[in-house]
Formats: structure tokens, sequence, C-alpha cells
């Protein structure tokens, strides 16, 4: 087989040459007729016919072009083109009843080397027609993008609100809202721009507009404000006291800060946003008092500054009831302050009872070791005083309500705790009777007066030697001052006429 096809082969590829080169002589000689093709647009006219009767229309399969055919000399095929041709549809022809309409075609150029008629296939096409549809669509605001930190976006305004479509009623129903996207990343400051309305179906998908749905803004301009945005603190101002017995312990709220949207110059000056003692007032209170405040009413400069989410806070006064708790503290622990070296400084009880109030949970802590008493006894001469107390180191919370009574006895260290001078014993030659004066016994002698003096005590109402006043029938007798006067002291009021003598004042003042 092989050997037959590569056999005189040169001789075999002239004879193909020439054999082509016979054909196309004789078709040149003969030019014989054949049939072109074009494929052309189709063209609408008079589509205002259908509007004005308020009817949207739509070529069926969506046909834009056709296609024509005609008879030419073979040697004339190369003379035609497409643009020799024209086809179009006249809706003024569409008939409601079969919803068709015929293609015309028009031979513009070179018509001499047609030799029959042009042909379009199809020769009809169908139309489908709907109703009109107009409405409007309130433009929304996608913002994208992140501006930068420590701004937000006030507001965004569009120089429209409203934007109106209109085309098939099939079309427009499946717009659901027609807004734009704003692009705000990075910004800092106020920006302008153009955007262009997108649409979007009830998903909030976005739709390609049909071409036959027109719009009446197809540019929206918009502006962007912005605002600085800063995280303030709250004060709050608390006035009033509890009811008698309750204590005010302290607050909470929902909220410590808020975020504040403002002008930059205004919004930095800000360090608190104060809540005032008049919406915060505990006067009278025996339970918890709870506070709804819109802190937006508090702002110091509401023209340039706001709040503008949840500018609502809650607070709560927390109030407690009181307690009392008695501690037993022994009178040892009693610190002087002011001590005389020449004295001794005893106590007619070893106890005493102090009463504390407090929260009851702080109180059920106390220990009497945290209880540091001191007592003043500077201005304390020779004698019988009232005790009272000062305390120091109590912690927080906690209040020294009362303390039970006790004395001080005052006495000189050189004739030991509780002594009385000798010079008060040698005087007592020198004492005279008593007497009445004002509702008052004192001391009437001369002798005796020098004798008290000595030791400290007072007579006649007047203080000597830093002693304190005598009352008249405190003590009454001998008997009764040697309880609180021993040894020497005892004998020298035994020895005397002390019916006029009273007991020192227990009291400092």
């Amino acid at each position: 087989m092989k050997e037959i096809l590569t056999r005189n082969l040169s001789l075999k590829i002239v004879s193909v040459v020439i054999a082509f080169f016979v054909w196309m002589a004789v078709v040149y000689v003969s030019d014989p007729q054949v049939t072109g093709r074009q494929e052309i647009t189709l063209e609408v006219v008079n589509d205002d016919v259908l509007t004005k009767a308020g009817l949207a229309y739509e070529v069926e399969g969506k046909r834009t072009t056709v296609s024509l055919s005609y008879r030419i000399h073979t040697r004339d095929r190369v003379n035609v083109a497409a643009s020799d041709f024209r086809a179009y549809i006249d809706l003024a022809d569409y008939y409601p009843a079969t919803g068709t309409v015929p293609v015309y075609v028009e031979v513009l150029n070179n018509k001499s080397y047609l030799l029959e008629s042009v042909t379009a296939r199809p020769a009809v096409v169908r139309i489908k027609t709907e109703q009109i549809q107009k409405k409007d669509f309130d433009l929304e605001i996608h913002q994208t993008g992140k501006q930068a930190d420590e701004y937000e976006v006030e507001q965004i305004l569009l120089d429209e609100d409203m934007v109106t479509l209109e085309g098939p009623e099939s079309v427009i129903g499946r717009i659901s809202s027609v807004g734009v996207e704003i692009l705000v990343d990075g910004l800092y400051a106020d920006f302008s721009g153009v955007a262009v309305p997108k649409f979007y179906d009830a998903n909030g998908n976005e739709l390609s507009l049909d071409p036959r749905v027109t719009i009446n803004i197809s540019e929206i301009h918009y502006t962007v404000k912005l605002m600085k945005r800063r995280q303030i603190p709250l004060e709050f101002e608390v006035s009033g006291h509890a009811a008698d017995g309750y204590r005010y312990v302290g607050m909470e709220s929902t909220i410590t800060e808020v975020t504040v949207l403002g002008v930059d110059a205004v919004v930095s000056m800000v360090d608190a946003i104060k809540i005032p003692a008049s919406v915060l007032n505990l006067d009278d209170a025996s339970e918890d008092k709870v506070v709804t405040i819109d802190v937006e009413d508090y702002l110091p400069d509401k023209a340039n500054m706001s709040i503008p989410w949840n500018s609502q806070v809650t607070v709560t006064l927390k109030v407690r009831q009181l307690s009392r708790r008695e501690l037993e503290i022994s009178t040892n622990r009693i610190i002087r302050e002011g001590e005389q070296d020449e004295n001794y400084y005893d106590y007619d009880e070893d106890v005493i009872t102090v009463t504390v109030e407090g929260l009851q949970e702080d109180l059920d802590t106390l220990d009497a070791s945290d209880i540091v008493m001191e007592m003043d006894v500077s201005r304390l001469g020779v004698g019988n005083h009232r005790g009272v107390l000062t305390f120091e180191g109590l912690r927080d919370g906690f209040e020294v309500v009362n303390y039970s009574n006790f004395r001080v006895l005052v006495s000189p260290k050189e004739y030991g705790p509780g002594g009385i001078s000798s010079e008060a014993e040698s005087s007592q030659e020198d004492s005279s009777n008593s007497q009445q004066g004002d509702g008052r016994q004192t001391a009437g002698a001369s002798g005796e007066t020098a004798a008290l003096e000595s030791s400290g005590v007072t007579v006649h109402g007047e203080s000597v030697s830093g002693g304190w006043p005598l009352e008249g029938g405190q003590l009454g007798a001998a008997s009764e001052a040697g309880a609180f006067y021993n040894g020497a002291a005892e004998e020298f009021l035994t020895e005397h006429n002390t019916e006029g003598i009273a007991e020192t004042e227990g009291n400092s003042q």
C-alpha cells in the first residue's frame, strides 16, 4: 500500500495542482449562483406605542438578531456585507391576539448584486407584554469599612432620600430595597462623595437592574460627618442621711462610664460627668434606694456632645440597719495623756463596758483589743473624778456610742497610792465650824482650808492646786470619804470635823 502511494509521488502532486486551477477557471467563467447569509441586529421601532399604553415589552427568547439569506453570483459575494442590510420590527404592528409582529428587512447598499429578495429568519417574532409599574423607594445607607480609631460616624447625609423606579411589574416586584454603599474606611474627618444606587431583593442580595427599568436619579451625593468618640467616667454625689439606726454603706451602678460623641475640642476637655447630689438623696432611707438616671441630662455641653447609645444608668444606694455590741475592757488598757509625775492614778472599776455600733457582720469580727482608750488627765488634781474617755484606732464603720461610768482617784506619790499630805493632818487645830452658804456646805476654818489646799482639795467651790469643787452632801461624812481615801486621808478626815467637807466632783468639766 505504501508503495502505491509513493510511486510517482511528484506526478501525483502536480496533477492535483493542475486540477485545482482548472476548477477555478471553470467557476470563474461560469460564475454560478450561491446563497449568501448574514446575521444582523434586530431593531425595534415605535416602542413608545406600548409605553404610552402602560405596557412594558420583551422580545420572546430575548432575541436581538435575525439571519438573512439571499441569492448572489459567486464572484459578487465579497461585495455584500451585513452593514448593507437593516432588519427591524415595528411595534405599531403589534397585534395583541397573536402577540407577534413581522420582521422587516431593508437593503441599504449593493442591492444590484442580489438576484432575489432577501429572506429573514424568523420572519415574525413574538412579543411579551405586561403592565408598567412606578414605585418609590427610600434610600438605605450601607456603611462599609471602619473609620479611624477614636472616631465615630455621627451621620451620613444624602442629597436625595428617595428614588423612583419604573418598569415591568414582574421586575419591580423582585426589588425589595434600594440603597447606597458608603465607604468610611480610615476616615478621621468629614468627607463628601458620590454613590450609585444599588438594588436588593428580600434577602438582601444585590440585583442587576433590568434594562427595561428606569430610575429618576442615577447618582447620589453624600456627606459623612465624623465625631470624636471617648469613654468618660461617671461621678456620683450622694446627699442626705439615712434614718436613725441605719447607715449608708455605698452604691452600685449598672455602668461606671459612658461613650460620648462630640466635637473633638469639647469632648477632650471633659474629665468626668457628674451626677449631682440632689438626684441621689438619702434622707430618712431605711432600705436600699434605687434611682434611674438619664446621663445625657447632665452632659456639660449638650449642643456639642451626645450619648448615641444607651444613656440610662440605674444607681442603687445601699442602706443597712445598724446593730450594737457590748465589750468588756480592762481599765488597765486606758492610755493616760498628761500624767503628773508626782501623782498616782487609780480606778474604782477593774473593767468597763464599751458599747460599739456598726453593721452586724463587722461587729462579729470586732475584738476588745481593737479598741484603744485614751484619757486626758492633765487637768485632774488630787481627788476623785469621773472618767472621760476618747477612742482611737477603730476601723471605719464602727462608732462607740456609750461606755459604763467609772471614777479616777488621783493621789500624791509621796504618800503612796491614795495618800494625803502630813501638812493636812497638822492643820486640824485651825479648823472651825462649817457654815451654810447658797445651799452648799464648805470648810469654814482657815486651818482646815490650808490643809485641804495642800492636798489639792477644793474649798468654797473653787479649785485649789489643780483640784475640783467639793459638793456638799455627796459624801457627808468621813466614813464615806474613807471609801476613796485610805491611810492618812481616812485618819485626817475622822479626827477633824468633816461635816462640811464634800466628795470631790468626778467630772473634770
